[in-house]
């Protein structure tokens, strides 16, 4: 399990999904998936999250909310803001590359998501070296 100080130094930051069992990546009908995460006020961590990506018509959509680390088990609760306030998930960091650039990203089956992986890497360049670099899983699709 990673540590709330690990994650808090790591997670916040602009990062690009680059590959994923997410059936909301995979449909074609939303590209360029990006997360952001910043610090909040909070023990032992919680975070601001928002999820961007473009759909085919080219307009930018945002999906914002909080997550809130419980260190006991090691999985953040997220919880969605304005409309998507009654909706939440949990999910955790299943890995974390050795220079902290890329992290595998496990996510439970919510009301209105199945479960899922996320490989994601920091920034939005492309990351030709990842697959090499995380835990081999043939259940996920690599992104352009």
């Amino acid at each position: 399990m990673i540590d709330a100080d690990v994650l808090r130094e790591t997670l916040p930051g602009q990062w690009r999904v680059l590959a994923t069992t997410f059936p909301m990546w995979l449909t074609g009908r939303r590209v360029n998936p990006c997360f952001t995460y910043g610090l909040l006020p909070g023990s032992p961590l919680v975070l601001s999250d928002e999820v961007s990506y473009r759909t085919k018509a080219g307009a930018t959509r945002r999906i914002t909310g909080v997550d809130r680390f419980d260190a006991a088990s090691g999985r953040f609760t997220w919880r969605g803001t304005g409309l998507l306030g009654p909706l939440s998930s949990r999910w955790r960091v299943t890995h974390l590359s050795d220079d902290h650039e890329l992290i595998v990203l496990t996510f439970d089956r919510s009301l209105v998501t199945p479960a899922g992986t996320d490989v994601i890497g920091r920034g939005t360049a492309e990351r030709p070296d990842a697959r090499d670099r995380i835990p081999p899983d043939d259940t996920l699709h690599w992104l352009r």
